[in-house]
């Protein structure tokens, strides 16, 4: 499942239409939330087994951890596309997802080879291998399995959560161009979002409905883009934040059309508006969650594999047992990748030549 990926060191800085609601925000503590939420999904999901948000809702927990990390994301990117060049908002995105991937492609394929049934020449010679380490690692391949690796798992890839990032970057770049095009055209910025965000959740219902055989591809791009315009729409706007009201009506109206095609898009509508109203409450709880270091990236791409691990060596173990060992055991790379990589990274925004100089937009 992603995340998702924040703009910036991700605590973004509220716009003026914020400040009358108080200023901070809590962002960091639903990034946090969601990626903690992947791990529990997983720790079901991984052993084929159904879980209690499943059977209530009748969604995944980590495709809704997915869709909040998707709002928060189109909510920062669409700033930072307003106040950025466009080599400086590229470079940043860059720097924000690259190098930290990188990293956790090459420290996954060696962590895991004791897990392996082949041989470690023929391990290290595989084209699998490489995919792995320089294709996903750069977001130009793709492959999310190793050679011989938890064969023995209901689930033999070694990272899955990585297939939303390629997603994550599309969606970027739509945002960017719709951008683009609009103030080359004189058009209404947020209108264009909104606008491009439903004829997506449109087609993507009806692509349901129809129940044709669709590539993978498109039904993802359409199902994910819809809660990142959500997110970017109520970042270009630049007035208000959903109301309690409004969340409520979303939660209704999902639940109307619960087992039908329309369920899924209106059940990721009413996700991303909870999540932009929780982002922007007072929450003491949120707020000491919000204080910790960002290691929401570190956790989403480092945590599937840990659990792949704790499940193979640990196969009686109960998934909340496994669920819990697996975020213990994450926060090490997970802390590492921000100190020493993503923070580090990000550092190198500030010496383009390029740069604007900054708005009163998120910083």
């Amino acid at each position: 499942m992603t995340r998702v990926d924040p703009d910036e060191s991700g605590t973004a800085r509220p716009r003026a239409a914020d400040h009358r609601r108080g200023a901070a925000n809590n962002f960091e503590a639903l990034r946090w939330i969601a990626a903690s939420a992947v791990i529990v999904a997983h720790a079901w999901g991984l052993r084929g087994l159904d879980g209690l948000y499943g059977r209530a809702t009748g969604l995944d927990l980590g495709w809704s951890a997915v869709v909040i990390f998707f709002t928060l994301s189109g909510y920062l990117i669409c700033g930072s596309a307003q106040r950025r060049s466009a080599a400086d908002f590229w470079k940043a995105r860059a720097l924000r997802i690259l190098p930290g991937l990188l990293v956790c492609t090459t420290l996954t394929a060696l962590i895991v080879f004791p897990f392996s049934d082949v041989d470690l020449r023929t391990y290290l010679s595989s084209g699998q291998t490489l995919k792995f380490v320089f294709g996903t690692g750069t977001l130009l391949g793709t492959e999310y399995a190793l050679p011989g690796v938890f064969q023995h798992n209901v689930s033999t890839q070694v990272n899955g959560s990585l297939w939303t990032l390629r997603y994550e970057v599309a969606c970027y770049l739509a945002v960017f161009l719709i951008y683009v095009a609009t103030r080359a055209s004189r058009l209404n910025f947020a209108h264009a979002i909104l606008t491009a965000g439903l004829a997506c959740a449109t087609a993507h219902a009806l692509i349901v409905f129809s129940g044709r055989a669709t590539p993978v591809q498109i039904t993802n791009i359409l199902s994910l883009f819809f809660p990142f315009a959500i997110g970017a729409w109520f970042q270009a706007r630049a007035k208000s934040t959903p109301t309690l009201f409004a969340c409520l009506g979303a939660v209704a109206l999902a639940a109307c059309f619960s087992g039908t095609a329309l369920y899924t898009v209106l059940a990721a509508a009413t996700i991303s508006l909870f999540t932009l109203w929780v982002a922007f409450r007072r929450n003491r709880a949120l707020a000491a969650i919000s204080s910790l270091p960002d290691y929401s990236y570190g956790i989403y791409i480092y945590a599937y594999p840990i659990q792949q691990m704790i499940i193979s060596a640990t196969p009686g173990w109960h998934p909340l047992q496994q669920a819990i060992a697996a975020f213990v055991l994450t926060l090490v790379p997970a802390s590492f990748s921000w100190h020493f990589i993503e923070k580090p990274a990000m550092a190198l925004k500030s010496l383009s030549l390029l740069r604007r100089r900054p708005s009163s937009a998120l910083t």
